[in-house]
């Protein structure tokens, strides 16, 4: 009897263990379980902003004309705000994804649209400005809130292509002597966190007060108190690497190089574009150079002699405003005085300088990189740019915000309104610009099945066709600051 309670007592006993060995293969089972769950979750939240990109390239290879036809890219709800991907039969999305970046006009901080990079000092063009201006690049870093002039000059040694320290700056001695196991780039930096590298560059200074709530640029939540005080903004939202637009029309052709040495092709393309007497003007230009002689002119169309080579270069547009020219006489002794047909009158300014800067250029390149956009950029970028002064830079500001038409287009708007004579114009016009196709914006994925998001920054290259994307930064791990979504998509079409 003792034998069989023993044996009864030891199969409840292995009964019991095999139960508790099934019960925690189990647990464990559920365990894995949700986990893939979580982490196949998080794979689609992955895909969801992989998708907000290619949406983005897609929009962004297209026009200006088209992109404001669409709604444009500065604020566009429409087109960026709520965007459903997937869904069941029922059509249903399952998520998708939200396009926004900072604005502090906003009462949350935020606005449905992207952020144009033309609008911020790009630090490779730096060492060409100085080029062309002696001290300019330190003049223009010395506009940045919180800047000195030892900070200035070693971020120019960092960009600059030589190894011969500034006066105030730092080259690879410095950083030798420090032990550190770097040195300048001596190029343009990969991306602007780079210049935490640079001596004297503090994140506080490139990225604001990460200690308060609020006022890091890295933060999802910019807040108003951060963007709104010169004092308190950041240079990560002053300053770029990757600046750029296309050397195109508003329409998206080519513009016409106005240096081009065959002139035959040089009057052909500008007249499917221009009036006959624009043409043949500008060839005469370049053939003969301007005339600053004091007979009167004529405004009769002048003859195209193709057998002339080009003689003269035109630095800028603003070359041809009021200008002449003297096509001499067979026995050289007379000759005939033609008048520009782009008069220095207000007037005939406002109408045809922006088709003139629109369709031409005097540059023969695909991308011109670096320009300040004249209509975004804020207060600190402008004073920035050489020949810009305060005085000047406030009458800009002051006159853009009511300025929405179709002259805003083109950068010389100063000039038919008034704001500078055509001597300042010509100065500054060669760093500015009015348009820009490199963009930043944040994508916040969400899951309206798991009430979840994901938030990257972007920033996609739009100078090439098709666009590529040209910085990521995950930003997951402040993922909990950023506003939640509405319940559900908002019906904008799901994209299946």
């Amino acid at each position: 009897m003792k034998r069989r309670g023993m044996v009864l007592l030891v199969v409840v006993v292995v009964v019991a263990m095999l139960s508790l060995a099934g019960l925690s293969f189990v647990a464990m089972m559920q365990t894995e379980y949700k986990s893939i769950r979580v982490q196949g979750d998080e794979l689609q939240l992955e895909q969801y902003l992989a998708s907000g990109v290619d949406y983005l390239t897609v929009f962004l290879d297209s026009s200006n004309q088209r992109r404001e036809e669409a709604g444009g890219t500065r604020d566009n709800p429409q087109r960026f705000r709520d965007v459903a991907l997937g869904g069941d039969d029922s059509n249903a999305p399952f998520g998708g994804f939200t396009i926004q970046t900072r604005d502090p006009e906003t009462p949350d901080g935020v606005r449905y649209g992207l952020e144009n990079e033309s609008a911020k000092l790009n630090l490779a063009v730096l060492p060409d400005w100085e080029r062309r201006v002696p001290d300019a690049g330190r003049r223009a870093l010395l506009a940045l809130p919180g800047m000195t002039d030892t900070v200035a000059e070693a971020i120019l040694d960092w960009v600059d292509p030589d190894s011969t320290p500034r006066p105030g700056g730092a080259e690879d001695e410095y950083y030798r002597a420090m032990g550190l196991p770097y040195g300048p780039r001596n190029a343009a930096p990969q991306c602007v966190e780079e210049l935490l590298l640079v001596r004297g560059v503090t994140r506080e200074l490139l990225l604001g007060q990460g200690d308060e709530p609020g006022l890091s640029w890295e933060s999802p939540s910019l807040g108003r108190r951060a963007a709104s005080s010169a004092e308190t903004m950041p240079w990560a939202a002053l300053v770029t690497v990757v600046s750029g637009e296309r050397n195109r029309s508003y329409e998206g052709l080519p513009r016409v190089w106005l240096n081009d040495p065959d002139l035959v092709s040089l009057c052909r393309r500008l007249q499917e574009r221009f009036d006959p007497a624009w043409a043949s003007f500008i060839v005469a230009y370049r053939q003969h150079g301007p005339y600053v002689g004091i007979e009167t002119a004529t405004t009769e169309v002048v003859p195209f002699d193709p057998a002339l080579p080009p003689r003269f270069t035109i630095e800028s547009p603003l070359d041809l405003v009021g200008a002449r020219v003297r096509i001499p006489s067979p026995d050289g002794k007379t000759g005939t005085v033609y008048q520009s047909p782009l008069s220095a009158d207000p007037g005939s300014l406002r109408e045809s300088l922006p088709k003139l800067l629109d369709h031409t250029s005097v540059e023969d390149a695909a991308v011109l990189y670096g320009r300040v956009n004249l209509n975004l950029a804020p207060r600190e970028v402008l004073r920035a740019v050489p020949g810009m002064d305060d005085a000047l830079v406030e009458q800009i500001v002051s006159a853009r915000d009511s300025r929405r038409d179709t002259a805003a287009r083109h950068p010389a708007w100063p000039l038919t309104e008034g704001l500078v004579d055509l001597a300042r114009m010509r100065a500054v016009l060669p760093y500015l610009t009015s348009g820009g196709d490199v963009y930043r914006a944040r994508i916040v994925a969400r899951d309206a099945r798991v009430r979840r998001t994901l938030c990257a920054e972007v920033v996609i290259d739009a100078t090439r066709s098709p666009p590529r994307q040209a910085y990521w930064k995950d930003l997951r791990l402040v993922n909990s600051a950023l506003p939640q979504p509405e319940e559900g998509p908002a019906a904008r079409g799901a994209i299946r």
